[in-house]
């Protein structure tokens, strides 16, 4: 039986790569007993030319091989490079996760107990982890302090793309807005005075702070009003609550009916009812 070797073997990359190893080991062969042969070079000379000569065959071998091999590893590098792509892509809000992690850390944004509003959302910071932080949620209306009675769960990456703002700590004094929007059919600019003392009269009796030691205005909840109208020319009040509000909710039922009446009064007075 003849044996023959393939064609496609003499252009291979592998064929062609043991060949220049072949002929570069040659190389340094003959030359390596061409110069222990000379007889006008010191040892010290002779071991000299050999390392460089050995060291020009090295790049030469290199520089060939990248030579012989560069489609393929042009091939393996845009491969390596499609994957690298991938899995940046596939693990992007994980990168961006652990980033805002070194930010909110670095940068000492906020820490556990305050509070803080990202975008939409606004809540008491409850916990922190490397890839999010756990909120117990409040109202968005601005203002308000009220909680939802959920939790929520933020990721770092948000810190990237939405502003964190914090509210300043106020040592249990909280500030609680509310708005409540009536007809212009009675002038309850010049009812100021009462309005406020009628809300301040509900919160008191809410807060339970109609005792003589709660009577202090340093120790006592307080409203603050502001009037304005809507974009229909209707009355508009924001009320604002301050002060120590264990159920801020609650305390805004009890001014807005306080003064929802007293506005109904009047306006049963001004009719002739």
């Amino acid at each position: 039986m003849k044996f023959e070797i393939p064609s496609g073997l003499y252009t291979s990359d592998v064929f062609a790569s043991g060949s220049l190893i072949l002929v570069l080991l040659v190389a340094r062969l003959i030359a390596g007993r061409a110069l222990r042969r000379r007889d006008d070079l010191t040892e010290q000379v002779a071991r000299r030319w050999t390392a460089n000569f050995r060291n020009v065959l090295i790049l030469v071998a290199v520089i060939g091989l990248i030579m012989i091999w560069a489609p393929q590893l042009r091939t393996f590098a845009l491969s390596l490079t499609a994957v690298a792509v991938a899995i940046v892509v596939a693990t992007k809000e994980l990168i961006l996760c652990l980033s805002g992690a070194a930010l909110r850390t670095f940068t000492r944004a906020f820490s556990m107990g305050d509070v803080v509003e990202v975008g939409t959302t606004k809540g008491e910071v409850l916990d922190l982890n490397l890839l999010a932080t756990r909120l117990k949620e409040f109202e968005s209306k601005d203002g308000s302090i009220v909680p939802t009675g959920r939790t929520i769960t933020l990721p770092y990456s948000l810190l990237f793309t939405l502003p964190a703002k914090v509210l300043p700590p106020t040592g249990g004094i909280i500030e609680h807005a509310f708005e409540m929007t009536f007809e212009p059919d009675i002038d309850i600019f010049a009812m100021n005075k009462k309005l406020l003392e009628t809300a301040e009269m509900a919160l008191a009796e809410r807060n339970g702070d109609t005792g003589v030691v709660a009577s202090s205005r340093n120790q006592r909840a307080r409203c603050r009003i502001s009037f304005g109208t809507s974009e229909i020319g209707k009355y508009r009040l924001k009320i604002t609550l301050i002060g120590r509000l264990p159920d801020p909710q609650g305390a805004e039922n009890a001014v807005a009916c306080a003064i929802g009446s007293l506005v109904h009064s009047q306006r049963k007075i001004a009719v002739g009812v």
